[in-house]
């Protein structure tokens, strides 16, 4: 029987031959290592941000700059019809002002309506020429005993028991571009017992259209935070950007609130 080999003489020959002794063993390039090496770093850099870093845990609620001196009413003192209103919104009244003119029911002579506070017109609440009862409101005004500013924020009533007095608050004006001015730095000042009803909000907002924009389908808590000051900047306040906008900030402005109620470690978020 004649004797088979498994091997091609050819390839037993090459494997037995000195010639190739002398060729390098090629080994992995530098760049290879290079990219494994910054892979590993980066996979270090991610665990210790994971265990030693910090995340904020925000509750985020739609809200309005307002003038902490409230808004007020001025009222008519008597039945009649409405002759003339001689102020428009955002119009700075002083006392002893007249806003208005009035005929009383059963007089012929207009008699004038004073204000008896300082402020800025925010909404007329009838027209001239309307009839009006007595204690009936004709307008509302800012009242003008401060100039700084307060955060007024509702958030989801879900969201009211992790919010306590002290936290730290982020505010963006709708009318600043946080993306080259930052954000308004705060502090939470109160925070609703009970859910804000719709008397309530227009109380304070002093304004339906204020009302329309910040009324949600559901339950929300007041939320008051107070503007860090800083004279350094154009607005008197102080923001996560260096000076902030170079414009003032003006009462009735919206805004979006971040209040931090926790930090977390992000590795707890993968692994609670």
């Amino acid at each position: 029987m004649p004797n088979k080999t498994l091997f091609r003489s050819a390839a037993l020959e090459q494997l037995s031959s000195p010639d190739a002794l002398d060729q390098l063993l090629q080994v992995t390039r530098p760049t290879g290592w290079m990219a494994l090496l910054a892979c590993a770093l980066l996979l270090l850099v991610a665990l210790l941000w994971g265990w030693f870093g910090s995340l904020p845990i925000t509750v985020t609620g739609q809200g309005v700059l307002l003038a902490p001196g409230g808004v007020r009413d001025i009222v008519s003192l008597s039945a009649g019809q409405l002759v003339s209103l001689d102020v428009n919104t955002g119009d700075t009244v002083t006392p002893g002002q007249v806003v208005a003119r009035l005929i009383e029911t059963g007089q012929s002579t207009a008699t004038d309506i004073i204000s008896p506070y300082a402020g800025r017109v925010l909404e007329l609440q009838v027209i001239a020429g309307g009839v009006v009862e007595r204690g009936d409101a004709l307008l509302s005004l800012e009242a003008a005993e401060r100039e700084d500013l307060e955060a007024i924020v509702y958030i989801p009533a879900a969201e009211g028991n992790k919010i306590q007095p002290g936290m730290p608050v982020l505010i963006a004006p709708a009318s600043v571009k946080q993306e080259e001015h930052g954000r308004l730095l705060g502090q939470v000042v109160s925070v609703g017992d009970f859910p804000a009803s719709r008397r309530g909000m227009l109380r304070v907002l002093g304004s339906e259209e204020l009302l329309a924009a910040l009324m949600a389908d559901s339950a929300t808590i007041e939320v008051r935070v107070a503007l860090r000051s800083d004279s350094q900047t154009p607005s008197g306040y102080a923001w996560t950007s260096v000076q902030g906008p170079a414009i003032p900030l003006s009462s009735g402005t919206l805004c979006t609130a971040w209040i931090e109620t926790s930090v977390k470690r992000p590795i707890s978020l993968l692994f609670p």
